[in-house]
């Protein structure tokens, strides 16, 4: 089968959720034997160079195309006079439509995937040329926005958000009943799909692991950390609400007690994040050497969507895991079984706490959490029942 990915960034290097799980897709699928081509923005934001490309992408045809999407206050009150959803806008490109529709009239694609909402603009232009077309949605992106404007305190960026939220909604919508297939990464997102888009296949496709090994880590009783992109509003105010409500509880019971916060879009003064035993890191190379030797790992988002690919790839590694109800959305894990899960300060620094002083509950959160990857999320299946979902798929479309 020959699939073309239309996607909206580099997936490179392996720092957030969305190039995992953007990377693990096209890994799969030509592994699986699929000749895959890749055509996508890349963007300023996250700028990889063509060396790089080769170096790490060589098991598929890359199609790059530079792309300033950074967002501007100048271009936010264009998108908002003109009526626009800012976030989508600053993906639509005349000239990458023109390169989509040379590369689709040269080659024979059998399928056609867009990876992610902000590659939507692309979608007339695939449907043009007649092929079947699936979206895989990492999450519901009007969500993400309502939830956002229910946690700012900020009269006018939370009726911005509202704003940008129904936008996104209408936009959402749309491009979910005109594709020919849906492929949500999620339970949660499937269900809610399903009423946006009614009769659509769709086939559930989490963010697998490819390497699941039982590791009994030399854990530091001392120290917790979070890793994620500071450019991603969610974690940003994640993180604010850990350093300011939660960790003064636990230094208060714990003196000794030691935060790491790893990621994109911070640096080592930043004033965001300044408190007594925090240590910031800013971006690093090897963020699995970070998460296997920095204790526990903290996801503290109330306004996540999709998944936590760092929850799925901590618990692949043998690393113990607090969240919030939020933090775990989409994943089939349960308090005290595979994580501890806590939304008010006060529970989570009181689950902080717990875990670091009990062994026994640690090893027993791991050995859960190992099973559910072995179960639940081996790469390699789901994307074999993916290949034979789009078989299946193009083989209707043909008939009609």
């Amino acid at each position: 089968m020959k699939i073309l990915v239309v996607g909206s960034r580099i997936p490179w290097p392996l720092h957030d959720g969305g190039a995992i799980a953007t990377y693990q897709v096209l890994t799969e699928l030509a592994a699986q034997g699929a000749m895959v081509h890749y055509f996508s923005f890349n963007t300023a934001k996250h700028f990889v160079d063509r060396d790089t490309i080769e170096k790490y992408l060589s098991f598929c045809k890359v199609i790059d195309l530079p792309l300033n999407a950074n967002p501007t206050i100048f271009g936010g009150l264009i998108a908002l006079l003109k009526g626009k959803n800012y976030n989508i806008s600053r993906f639509e490109n005349d000239k990458a439509k023109v390169r989509l529709a040379e590369l689709l009239g040269r080659e024979k694609f059998d399928m056609v995937q867009l990876e992610g909402l902000y590659a939507g603009s692309f979608l007339e232009v695939v449907k043009m040329f007649g092929i079947p077309v699936a979206l895989r949605q990492h999450n519901a992106e009007f969500q993400i926005w309502e939830r956002l404007s229910v946690k700012t305190a900020n009269p006018l960026k939370r009726w911005y958000f509202r704003l940008l939220a129904k936008q996104l909604k209408r936009y959402e919508i749309d491009v979910l009943n005109k594709v020919d297939a849906i492929i949500p990464i999620t339970n949660t997102d499937k269900e809610l799909f399903a009423r946006l888009a009614p009769g659509k296949p769709m086939y559930l496709l989490p963010v697998g692991q490819t390497n699941s090994t039982k590791t009994d880590l030399e854990f530091n009783n001392n120290e917790f950390f979070h890793l994620g992109s500071m450019e991603w509003m969610p974690n940003a105010e994640a993180v604010k609400w850990l350093v300011n409500e939660v960790w003064p509880l636990v230094k208060k019971q714990m003196p000794q007690a030691e935060l790491h916060l790893a990621g994109k879009g911070m640096h080592k003064n930043d004033e965001r994040f300044i408190g007594e035993g925090i240590s910031v890191h800013g971006e690093i190379d090897n963020a699995q050497l970070f998460m296997q030797t920095r204790g526990v790992m903290l996801v503290p988002v109330f306004a996540a969507g999709g998944i936590r690919v760092k929850i799925l790839e901590a618990f692949s590694r043998g690393v113990p895991v607090i969240s919030t109800s939020m933090g775990i959305q989409g994943i089939p894990a349960s308090n005290e079984v595979e994580l501890l899960i806590a939304d008010a300060a006060e529970d989570f620094a009181a689950a902080m706490l717990r875990l670091q002083s009990a062994p026994d509950l640690r090893k027993e959160l791991l050995n859960n959490a190992h099973m559910l990857i072995e179960k639940q999320f081996e790469a390699r299946s789901l994307i074999t029942d993916l290949m034979a979902f789009y078989t299946d798929l193009t083989a209707k479309h043909k008939d009609t």
